[in-house]
């Protein structure tokens, strides 16, 4: 056995061997910044390819998490799905009780905050993409229960294993395109994760519409089933995507990390390898120190929960929050109002097909994002964030008086006006809210931050997906229009806190988030200020030698 003391000496050896690796790599000259990270859109995907590639197709599996939430909010208003899993009231007719459309969007999100913090860990320990394994492997697990389902009971059961694999891409994904992307357009391949999600939104009201028009309306079979072709696309793209260097360069495993850079980067012109991948380890040792001076370095279960305590302390308190901001200001002006429950509201308010206007406003959202990414980078995240939530919160507002009126054909087909105009920003505030996720956080608490921040947005989620349904449906509160008066407050609220703590990350890397939060600048400020980070590669393009 060790004694005490040996083991405190070999901490301090394990400390004292990073310092000099740090500071072997400072007089080494080695920047944090690529000479590269200055590009413009189109220069940088000409000059990656490769890179957007990976970052597109790991995207691709977003729009089987976008499909499953959609069809599982809408589903419901479906005959033939009331008929099996509802009740027979008095006179005969099958309909839902509201405490059980409650219990399911409760039971769903409770799934993906189990997936976003209790899987989330495992991401650091094996890697992102045997993650991806395990998260294909408990969607199948949620579609066969979909797939045979007899009672409330089984779609409760399917609903709380969907959301856990749910969770778990929603953690996972972000930070692997975080990981793979170059960084000035880091902001446009972390939207095309919403992008693809909304792609898959778009495809559930749609099934259901066909539905709807075929002889059999009742059918509800053929929408579930459906699911098992995102799946079946989504195998072969985990098994074909590489590992990300910044795993590898945090376990040490460099020869290996250098490689998958390689296989990706390897034929960029003027990408050096050897140079690159010392920028990713030079930050994962700064930011490895740091967490060695406080006493986490997650070799045990005890280090791993104060990894997690570590997120809510000091700066990267800050950071978390503002990680979480994006993302909660998503569902505080209304997302399961407008959105997750839609067909639901707009049936209990007399529109004669539901469906078809959740699919108008999937249109509308996937051209949102495609507008988003081609400009986030370019105007700020931070300043599109602030115009979303504050014209959404006006929707709201609007929303709330159009109850005051007796509904007329006019006052419906403006509501559908306003409804449109909230999905457009609405949708854009939740695109970014993941890109927040993914950007904001510390390298090495990335996954910890990621974990948090997304599972803060989901108990905003666990709580309205529990209070909605019974706050617009007929046999509950039945406050319809009403609703809109709620978020209209926490609209005001939440786009408050976003003014004053979300900051602009388009065009940083995590070098230049670490020292902008460290020096304590104000998010107001952070678009326009000058990093050392900045003024070192300024100073090493001056002094490189002419060709």
């Amino acid at each position: 056995m060790r004694s005490d003391d040996e083991v405190q000496a070999g901490h301090q050896d394990a400390a004292q061997h990073v310092e000099r690796e740090l500071d072997l790599k400072r007089d080494q000259g080695v920047a944090l910044k690529s000479t590269l990270d200055d590009l413009g859109l189109w220069a940088t995907i000409k000059r990656f390819p490769k890179a957007v590639l990976v970052c597109q197709l790991v995207c691709i599996a977003a729009a089987a998490d976008g499909y499953q939430l959609q069809l599982n909010g809408n589903i419901i208003a479906n005959q033939g799905f009331i008929n099996k899993i509802g009740f027979p009231d008095a006179e005969g007719v099958y309909t839902l009780h509201a405490d059980y459309t409650a219990l399911w969007g409760c039971m769903q999100s409770l799934g993906q905050l189990v997936g976003m913090l209790l899987l989330n860990p495992i991401s650091d320990k094996v890697g992102r993409k045997m993650t991806m394994y395990i998260l294909w492997a408990i969607l199948c697990g949620s579609l066969i229960i979909e797939s045979t389902v007899n009672d409330w009971k089984m779609w409760t059961g399917a609903k709380l294993l969907a959301g856990i694999g749910i969770g778990s891409l929603q953690a996972t994904l972000p930070v692997y395109v975080t990981e793979w992307s170059p960084v000035n357009i880091r902001g446009a391949n972390i939207l095309a994760y919403g992008l693809w999600n909304n792609v898959g939104k778009f495809f559930a009201p749609l099934a259901l519409y066909i539905v709807q028009q075929s002889n059999n309306v009742t059918n509800y079979k053929v929408p579930i089933l459906t699911q098992w072709g995102f799946l079946a696309v989504m195998l072969p793209i985990f098994l074909w995507l590489p590992e990300t260097p910044y795993y590898y360069a945090e376990r040490d495993e460099d020869e290996k990390g250098r490689a998958t850079l390689r296989r990706v980067n390897g034929n960029v012109e003027g990408y050096d390898i050897e140079e690159e991948y010392a920028i990713i380890k030079n930050t994962m040792l700064e930011e490895r120190r740091e967490m060695e001076d406080l006493g986490l370095s997650n070799h045990n279960f005890k280090q791993l929960i104060g990894s997690y305590v570590e997120c809510l302390k000091g700066t990267n308190a800050r950071r978390t929050f503002a990680s979480a901001l994006p993302a909660c200001a998503q569902q505080l002006t209304g997302l399961a109002f407008l959105g997750t429950y839609a067909s639901l509201f707009f049936k209990q308010s007399g529109f004669s097909n539901p469906f078809l206007i959740t699919t108008i406003f999937t249109v509308i959202a996937v051209g949102t994002y495609i507008i988003t990414m081609l400009t986030s980078d370019y105007f700020g995240r931070r300043r599109i964030v602030l115009v979303s939530v504050i014209v959404a919160t006006v929707c709201m507002l609007v929303v709330g008086i159009l109850g005051i009126f007796k509904q007329t054909p006019q006052l419906k087909n403006l509501l559908i006006f306003v409804g449109c105009v909230w999905d457009f920003f609405n949708i854009a505030l939740g695109g970014l809210g993941w890109s927040f996720i993914g950007e904001i956080s510390s390298q090495k608490l990335r996954v910890r931050t990621a974990g948090i921040a997304a599972a803060l947005s989901v108990i905003f989620g666990l709580i309205f997906n529990t209070s909605v349904p019974i706050m617009i449906n007929v046999d509950g509160a039945n406050w319809g229009y009403n609703t809109g008066w709620l978020f209209l407050g926490t609209g005001v609220c939440v786009s408050i806190l976003v003014y004053f703590y979300v900051p602009e990350p388009s065009q940083r890397n995590s070098a230049e988030m670490d020292e902008m939060y460290e020096k304590r600048v104000p998010a107001w400020r952070m678009r326009k200020y000058v990093t050392d980070v900045q003024r070192m590669q300024q100073r090493n393009i001056s002094s490189a030698p002419m060709a």
